[in-house]
């Protein structure tokens, strides 16, 4: 019975042992991205379900394109179901979104039967990331760039705050600047001190009287996956 649903196939699959050598290989070369990320990564928290979704990712996109093959059909199905799927993940780091990218487009490759271009891209791509970060692109002063929000109350003397940030920052900027019911609402850009982290500088404004609704966060707002 078995045998007879698969002769009504659309367009021949590929054997058993092609198919799985062609997802272990995206399975072995997303892993290797994914370990590049990981080892490249300069944001202060590490998302361990994005980098499972980097592997993943190629995984499942070699088997679609198994799938569908040269059938235009099966391709718009796809298209069809992925739009009834919504996904709210929001990916804010224009590099998170290249490298889950790549992956998928490793997965692609894969599905194809482009080993070549598969393994070559993974090579490549991983070779640039590494070079980027260790150029002058990587330096750590962009990932000690933040911007501070934070609320004093009127009878708050506005000194103290700045030389706490002298004491944590090699930069300063104030950016904002808003009265409210309370006191005063501040906006700085700020460049953190080699070897200062923004938790002790938020620990610190935390223990200090009369400042309030304190927010440290990447400047760019990309550390959020």
């Amino acid at each position: 019975m078995l045998e007879s649903l698969t002769k009504e196939t659309l367009y021949e699959y590929p054997s058993f042992k092609v198919a799985l050598f062609s997802i272990l290989l995206s399975f072995i070369l997303s892993s290797a991205i994914a370990f590049t990320y990981y080892l490249t990564n300069k944001e202060m928290a590490f998302s361990r379900n994005f980098f499972q979704a980097m592997i993943l990712s190629a995984v499942v996109s070699c088997m679609v394109i198994m799938a569908v093959g040269n059938n235009v059909a099966a391709g718009f199905g796809i298209i069809g179901a992925i739009a009834i799927i919504r996904f709210r993940v929001n990916i804010k780091n224009p590099r998170n979104i290249i490298f889950i990218f790549s992956t998928l487009s490793v997965g692609v490759a894969a599905g194809v039967y482009g080993y070549s271009i598969a393994l070559a891209g993974t090579v490549v791509f991983c070779f640039i990331a590494m070079l980027l970060h260790f150029s002058k692109f990587g330096e750590t002063t962009i990932s000690r760039e933040s911007a501070l929000q934070l609320t004093l109350d009127n009878q708050y003397d506005e000194g103290n705050l700045t030389n706490i940030l002298n004491e944590y920052c090699d930069f300063i900027r104030l950016t904002n600047l808003n009265s409210t019911k309370t006191g005063t609402r501040l906006g700085y850009f700020i460049i953190l001190k080699q070897g200062t982290d923004r938790n002790q500088l938020f620990v610190r404004l935390k223990e200090e009287e009369g400042l309030s609704n304190i927010r440290i966060e990447r400047d760019d707002n990309l550390d959020k996956i």
